[in-house]
């Protein structure tokens, strides 16, 4: 066999320092996670949804009040933490990604390796036709706008109880408890939905027995009201902006893709999710180190905004 080209060489020797240079850049990125900063991020959440527990068991309805808009929030807040884990940039290791990532789902009934491998794909296909997202709010995009005002309506009502995940949640169950397949997942993927489906409706079963014998409605006030009143409208309201009347046929992550330059607050709540084109430009890029990237490409942005409230404004500006 005779030698290969010089050509063929040297392009196979860029071929290999790539894949090494790569694989530093991984390593390094690796390196850059630290599990003691996101264990404190669950922490945070944790104390105050217990704070927001002792306040909706409460006998003072104002109270009682406050404390389901502190939990509901705070659910919301944990499936934000939750993406983190489903890129493996909160713990170094699979397990405690998947382990932390399914009790953060579990507030919301977000199976965490159903929403792993659609989010996945979503990173994989945004700016083609193929493009799915797992929370599926109908007209996802904006692309429907200008119908009927009953459609139009019914439209943001199914966005904001986010009524199509409930239903795919449901959905699921019926498959998990039957051992039916998941349709275009592998076995090991199909077997941890099917897993993750069912100690959701445990959890779920297990409150409602408690409630029942200790005669307290607390499972309404701790999970369902939440869940449904104010976890579902907030976790739409954070997901609205990311992709929302942009060019989501365009492969390039300034055009299908929208940032949102927020205060600390907002940061911390939307666990970074506001820096969305950075977010899609490395996907595996740590959390904390998006507003590094924002520096970077901030002059390329083409659906930007300097904060939420800018961009609620005009959205409903824009109506």
């Amino acid at each position: 066999m005779g030698r290969p080209a010089d050509g063929a060489a040297g392009c196979d020797a860029r071929t290999s320092m790539d894949a090494v240079a790569i694989r530093e850049v991984r390593n390094a990125i690796r390196g850059e996670i630290r599990g003691r900063l996101f264990t404190l991020k669950v922490l945070v959440c944790a104390l105050i949804t217990a704070a927001g527990c002792w306040l909706a068991l409460q006998s003072q309805l104002s109270l009682r009040l406050c404390g389901v808009l502190l939990i509901g929030l705070m659910f919301a807040h944990a499936a934000e933490l939750q993406h983190e884990t489903l890129h493996g940039l909160a713990y170094r290791g699979r397990r405690a990604n998947r382990v932390v990532g399914v009790l953060l789902g579990l507030p919301m009934l977000i199976s965490y390796t159903a929403y792993r491998v659609a989010h996945m794909r979503h990173h994989r296909d945004l700016g083609t036709p193929g493009n799915r997202e797992f929370f599926d709010y109908g007209d996802q995009y904006g692309a429907g706008d200008g119908g009927s005002r009953i459609g139009t309506a019914l439209t943001w009502f199914a966005r904001f109880t986010m009524a199509y995940h409930y239903w795919q949640f449901g959905v699921g169950v019926g498959k998990a408890l039957r051992g039916s397949n998941f349709d275009g997942e592998s076995a090991v993927n199909t077997r941890r939905i099917r897993v993750e489906h069912l100690l959701a409706v445990a959890a779920l079963v297990a409150a409602a027995v408690l409630s029942v014998v200790f005669a307290s409605p607390a499972v309404l006030w701790l999970w369902v009201l939440p869940m449904v009143v104010v976890a579902a409208p907030m976790h739409a309201l954070i997901e609205l902006p990311e992709h929302f009347r942009c060019e989501t046929l365009d492969r390039s992550p300034f055009a299908n893709t929208r940032t949102i330059k927020s205060n600390w607050l907002l940061t911390w709540y939307t666990n970074g999710n506001n820096f969305h084109v950075e977010h899609h430009l490395m996907p595996n890029l740590p959390i904390e180190r998006l507003p590094d990237l924002h520096v970077e490409v901030r002059d390329r942005l083409r659906h930007y905004h300097p904060g939420y409230f800018a961009y609620f404004r005009s959205f409903i500006g824009s109506k």
